[in-house]
């Protein structure tokens, strides 16, 4: 798979913690995921300076601004961040759809490219934020497992079993935001031929509907370490439409919880999305090189829609409405 890369950018400022432990982190992203990447690197290094830890980011897209605030996020950690640039050709044929990109496959390819020289890799989302300790993850200890997951939501169960026609997998689905994955056997097992292989459709497993989570749980199986949800405390902020007072948020995350997931369309680094729940994006931000970087404005329809209803769930009401004529304007011409 090394065909596939263009180029390799390091920035090692990393000083060795004696006797501390180990933990190398991946992220693939394109570039409407590079702004998350960069924050979600900087809330696991705020939270885990006890750990010696290394971050590969595999992406299709690098500019000059994003290379110059990752050097000065290396050098401000003392910590090491290789930047893999990828020809994502070798993904044209695999299913996408207008909520995920061809990105999402970069995850396969950093796994088979990491394996080749270090044994396991913690796998984030880019719109995965830390609040706390990673350190367990260094003391996993990986026999034939696949990787240590966090179950998606007790709705998914059901429904996934089913619509994957692998019954086995009912209460044992889980959300691939967050994986450790055993590279060792990754490659033992030739994850990478058989996951695309099946995504290609190679193999009958009913309907992929998150095709790169899906193709994962059919090919781990029920073979995989499963930890606690505080490690993949998923949270959409579509739920602060129903929430006036935007407090429930804390019936989700607490102070137990380490890594959250922002899923959905609305992401904190969007200017509709901030909200009390979106704090732990906002301290790792201010506290980066991005820290003066504006928010993300809309781009797509799907995203223009989220931001006029974020906007009359604020009160902000004649931004609101003119985020509305904005939307309605553009989905005429979209016809």
């Amino acid at each position: 798979m090394n065909v596939f890369f263009k180029e390799k950018i390091t920035f090692d400022s990393g000083n060795i913690i004696d006797d501390a432990p180990t933990l190398n982190v991946s992220y693939g992203v394109d570039k409407n995921f590079m702004f998350g990447s960069g924050v979600s690197i900087t809330s696991v290094l705020m939270n885990n300076q006890d750990i010696n830890l290394s971050f590969h980011l595999f992406t299709d897209y690098i500019d000059d601004e994003y290379l110059k605030n990752f050097e000065n996020l290396s050098h401000q950690f003392n910590t090491c961040i290789n930047i893999y640039l990828i020809d994502p050709t070798c993904f044209n044929d695999l299913p996408t759809s207008q909520f995920w990109s061809y990105a999402m496959y970069f995850r396969i390819l950093s796994f088979e490219y990491l394996a080749t020289f270090i044994k396991s890799v913690l796998y984030l989302d880019a719109d995965v934020m830390c609040k706390g300790s990673l350190k367990l993850f260094t003391d996993i200890e990986f026999h034939n497992e696949c990787a240590a997951v966090v179950l998606d939501h007790n709705d998914m169960q059901e429904k996934s079993a089913a619509r994957l026609k692998c019954p086995e997998l009912e209460n044992k689905y889980f959300n691939s935001g967050v994986l450790f994955v055993n590279l060792k056997a990754w490659l033992k097992n030739k994850s990478t031929d058989r996951l695309l292989n099946i995504l290609r459709g190679g193999e009958e497993h009913g309907y992929l509907k998150y095709p790169d989570q899906d193709g994962l749980n059919i090919i781990f199986g029920l073979n995989n370490i499963y930890i606690s949800n505080n490690y993949n405390k998923i949270y959409t902020l579509k739920n602060e439409l129903k929430d006036s007072l935007h407090q429930k948020y804390k019936n989700i995350i607490d102070e137990h919880t380490i890594l959250i997931h922002y899923t959905g369309i609305t992401k904190p680094w969007h200017v509709w999305g901030q909200y009390p729940a979106s704090k732990y994006f906002n301290v790792a931000k201010n506290n980066s090189p991005w820290c003066k970087a504006p928010l993300k404005k809309a781009r797509s329809l799907s995203e223009m829609q989220k931001m006029y209803k974020h906007y009359f769930a604020q009160k902000k009401y004649l931004v609101g409405c003119l985020c509305l004529i904005r939307y309605k304007i553009k989905k005429l011409k979209s016809k």
